[in-house]
């Protein structure tokens, strides 16, 4: 519109020095029509002379945070840069999967991709360009820049060349651990399930720790009564967990290539929840899970690191060896004090194939954050 306009004027300017015989008319016309044509050529000379680099390939951030992603340009031309565009696209590579497209070498191309442009100027030499995007969803986000842009200094033209960089950008779930009460049974007659790890992170049968002031949630059987008696405070006993305490966890994901994005999101949630907060309950938990193809995976997750690097397989749809070769499924089974639990798609919480919990997508966080469960 702009040039339309530009060619209007400098017509209008050539008729009214016709009409009038005005030499200082023909003269602006033809400065207009010379300034038209060295915009022309301004334009891929601006182009030439400047690029664009990302700064760095991979990112991590947690869900709803922003992004900074840093681009760096280079200006190696003698005039500076009035105006620059700068065109990216970021989406999700589950949405590549899901929609046919190739997915290679740690880049993807999905049909549900959004556009974010950069604009900006630049003078000689090298300046960085900042852009600002927020992880709504958990997964791999792909950022691609596409196209740079480059005006002249009227707006008139403008030079375009393709841009190859990507960024991954892992996005984590914000680190909220469930609030759990294991429990295990017991030896007796009765087969009554007796509550064998405090929420605090002590286990009945280990040694004890040390003692400590009573805090809101700790259970009232591992109250030290002689010490209370003495003090007139209620102090507690906490125990060393032991060290080869584990529990197994399999997750069920069938449909997880058919599910849309927020289904996928509230599993990884919950997923990274329901092992922190397990984590809190023993020394480590043995987590397993398969593929429509019957790839088998196992990884022991024993901090809240190793739980985003089981995020990060998950994310990626990698299968690493099993984190014990010499030790089946069933052998962890016998020495894990919550026996087999295990989290399908649909949110659902089972211990020993006995449906637990049924989580719910939309009201996950608070379901999370508030509230105890019994396993």
């Amino acid at each position: 519109m702009r040039k339309l306009v530009y060619i209007f004027v400098t017509v209008i300017t050539c008729y009214m020095a016709g009409v009038f015989r005005s030499a200082p008319l023909m003269a602006l016309a033809g400065m207009e029509a010379v300034l038209f044509g060295a915009a022309f050529v301004q334009s891929r000379y601006l182009k030439r002379h400047l690029s664009a680099e990302l700064l760095r390939h991979w990112e991590v951030v947690e869900k709803s945070m922003w992004l900074v992603c840093k681009i760096k340009l280079k200006n190696t031309g003698k005039l500076p840069v009035s105006r620059f565009q700068i065109k990216l696209r970021y989406g999700y590579c589950r949405e590549a999967a899901r929609g046919g497209r190739q997915k290679s070498a740690g880049k993807c191309t999905a049909a549900g991709e959004r556009a974010k442009y950069i604009d900006g100027s630049c003078a000689g030499g090298e300046s960085i360009a900042q852009l600002e995007v927020a992880g709504r969803y958990c997964g791999i986000m792909t950022l691609r820049m596409v196209r740079l842009r480059v005006y002249d200094y009227l707006s008139l033209f403008s030079g375009a060349r393709r841009m190859d960089g990507t960024v991954e950008v892992a996005v984590f779930p914000q680190e909220k651990a469930l609030c759990l009460e294991l429990s295990s049974p017991v030896e007796g007659e009765a087969g009554l399930l007796q509550e064998r790890i405090s929420d605090r992170g002590g286990e009945a049968g280990g040694e004890v720790r040390q003692l400590r002031e009573y805090q809101s949630g700790d259970s009232s059987r591992y109250i030290h009564w002689n010490q209370t008696a003495r003090t007139g405070q209620l102090w507690v006993k906490e125990y060393e967990r032991e060290a080869d305490s584990c529990i197994r966890l399999f997750l069920d994901m069938e449909g997880m290539e058919e599910s849309g994005e927020a289904e996928a999101d509230a599993f990884y949630e919950l997923v990274s929840a329901l092992v922190l907060g397990l984590l809190k309950q023993t020394a480590s938990v043995l987590v397993s899970w398969h593929d429509g193809a019957g790839r088998m995976a196992e990884m022991e997750v024993g901090s809240g690191e190793q739980c985003r690097e089981l995020l990060l397989c998950l994310y990626r749809g990698r299968y690493p060896a099993p984190c014990c070769a010499s030790q089946t499924a069933w052998e962890t089974e016998n020495r894990s004090p919550g026996g087999i639990l295990k989290l399908d798609m649909r949110l659902g919480l089972y211990r020993n194939d006995m449906l637990l919990y049924r989580f719910s997508a939309e009201e996950l966080e608070e379901q999370i954050t508030g509230g105890k469960y019994f396993i």
